[in-house]
C-alpha cells in the first residue's frame, strides 16, 4: 500500500512525487553527480520563471507596501534620528545612483542580448535546434533579459518616485528619504542578483562554443530539467491511477457476505457509468492538477465500509451486463480539461456518499483553471 505520509498531512499526490524523484536524486551515483549546486538550483528558481509581467508585478506589489509602511509610520518617525536622509546630499545621491545603475543594466542587457544572437547562429550552423534549448535554458537567457529589462523599466519610473509623490500629494508624505534609500537599496540588490545571473551566463555561453563543454550541459540539462519532468509525469499517473484498487484491498474484506467485491477507480470515465454524486459548477474549464489523498483514502474508505453494513438488492437485475456491485468512479484525469457533464465523482450500488464524505472529496482534488468559461 502507499504510504501517503510522504505528501505531508493532506497526502498531496503532488508533494508525494516530489519527495520520491528527491530520494531518486540524493541515491542515484550518476544523478548526484549531474546535479546542480545549491546555488545553482537557487538561481535557476529565481530566473526560470521570471517574465516581465511577474518581475513588474512583485516589485510594484512590494513598492506599494513600502508606500502603506511610509503612511502608517509618517507620523511617528523619529525626525531627529533619521533627518541625515532627508538633506541634499542624499537627495542628489539617490539621483545619481540610479543613473549608474540604468548605464549598468543596459550595458549588461547588451552583452546578453549579442551573445544570445552569437550562438544561436553556431547552433544553426550546425542545425543543433536542441542544442539550442539547452543553452537558453542553462544560460538563464530569457529570465535575465526579463528581469534586466523589468530593472531598467522600473528605474526609469522611479526617476519620478511616483508612489511617494502620490503619497506627498494627497499630504502623507514625509520630508524623510528613508523609504527612497530602502527602494534604492531594493534596486541595487536586484541589479547585483542580474549581474550575478549574467556571470553564469557568460560562462556557459563560453563553454557553448566547445563541443565537449556542450555535451556536459546536455547531460546536466537532462538530468535536472528532463528526467524530473518525465519522472512527475509517470509516477503521478501511476500512482492516481493505482489509487482506487488499492483503497478496496485496504478496506474491503475479502469476504463480505452477499457482496461482490466493488470498485473504485480514479481518473477513468467508463462511459458515465452510474449516476453524478458528486456535480461540476456548469461552464467552468478546469483541469486536475493535485490529489489530496489522505481525505480520498478516508472518505471512500468510509463509503467502503458502510456499504458492508447493509444488504444488497438480490432480485435487482444487473444493468448493461455489470452487476449492481458498489461502484464508484472519479472520471477526471490529470492535467485533462474535466469534462463538466461526467462530474467530480460518479456512483452505481451500494450506499449515497453522505454530505461529510462530499465535502471531504470535493476539497481532496485540486482544479485550475484551463481558460474562459465556455
Amino acid at each position: 500500500m502507499t504510504n501517503w505520509k510522504q505528501g505531508g498531512w493532506t497526502g498531496s499526490l503532488n508533494a508525494w512525487v516530489k519527495h520520491e524523484i528527491q530520494d531518486h536524486f540524493r541515491t542515484n551515483a550518476a544523478a548526484r553527480r549531474n546535479r546542480y549546486a545549491p546555488l545553482t538550483r537557487l538561481i535557476h528558481g529565481i530566473f526560470d520563471n521570471a517574465t516581465f509581467g511577474r518581475v513588474i508585478a512583485l516589485y510594484a506589489s512590494i513598492a506599494l507596501l513600502i508606500g502603506v509602511a511610509e503612511i502608517a509610520l509618517a507620523a511617528h518617525l523619529p525626525q531627529a534620528f533619521f533627518g541625515w536622509t532627508g538633506t541634499n546630499e542624499v537627495k542628489s545621491l539617490l539621483t545619481n545612483v540610479a543613473s549608474y545603475l540604468i548605464t549598468a543594466q543596459v550595458g549588461v542587457l547588451g552583452v546578453v542580448s549579442i551573445a544570445i544572437g552569437l550562438v544561436t547562429i553556431i547552433a544553426q550552423r550546425e542545425n543543433a535546434s536542441t542544442d539550442v534549448q539547452v543553452y537558453y535554458h542553462e544560460s538563464l537567457a530569457f529570465g535575465i533579459v526579463a528581469s534586466s529589462i523589468a530593472l531598467i523599466v522600473v528605474l526609469c519610473a522611479q526617476l519620478l518616485w511616483p508612489v511617494q509623490s502620490t503619497l506627498h500629494w494627497l499630504g502623507f508624505g514625509t520630508g524623510l528619504q528613508l523609504f527612497k534609500l530602502i527602494l534604492t537599496a531594493l534596486h541595487i540588490t536586484w541589479l547585483i542578483l542580474n549581474l550575478s545571473a549574467t556571470a553564469r551566463f557568460v560562462a556557459t555561453t563560453l563553454a557553448f562554443v566547445q563541443q565537449k563543454a556542450r555535451e556536459a550541459l546536455r547531460e546536466r540539462y537532462t538530468t535536472n530539467v528532463v528526467l524530473p519532468l518525465e519522472m512527475r509525469k509517470r509516477l503521478r499517473e501511476q500512482l492516481y491511477l493505482g489509487a482506487g484498487p488499492e483503497l478496496v484491498k485496504e478496506f474491503w474484506p475479502t469476504a463480505t457476505k452477499g457482496w461482490k467485491e466493488p470498485t473504485v477507480w480514479l481518473g477513468t470515465n467508463f462511459s458515465n457509468v452510474g449516476e453524478v454524486e458528486i456535480p461540476f459548477t456548469p461552464g467552468n474549464r478546469i483541469a486536475l492538477y493535485d490529489v489530496r489523498m489522505a481525505w480520498v483514502r478516508w472518505a471512500v474508505g468510509r463509503w467502503l465500509t458502510r456499504c458492508q453494513s447493509i444488504k444488497p438488492d438480490q432480485n435487482k437485475k444487473p444493468i448493461g451486463g455489470l452487476s449492481e456491485k458498489p461502484f464508484l468512479v472519479f472520471p477526471s484525469r490529470l492535467d485533462d480539461t474535466a469534462e463538466i457533464h461526467s462530474g467530480l465523482c460518479r456512483r452505481r450500488g451500494g450506499v449515497p456518499l453522505d454530505w461529510l464524505e462530499k465535502v471531504a472529496l470535493r476539497w481532496a482534488f485540486k482544479f485550475t483553471r484551463t481558460g474562459d468559461d465556455a
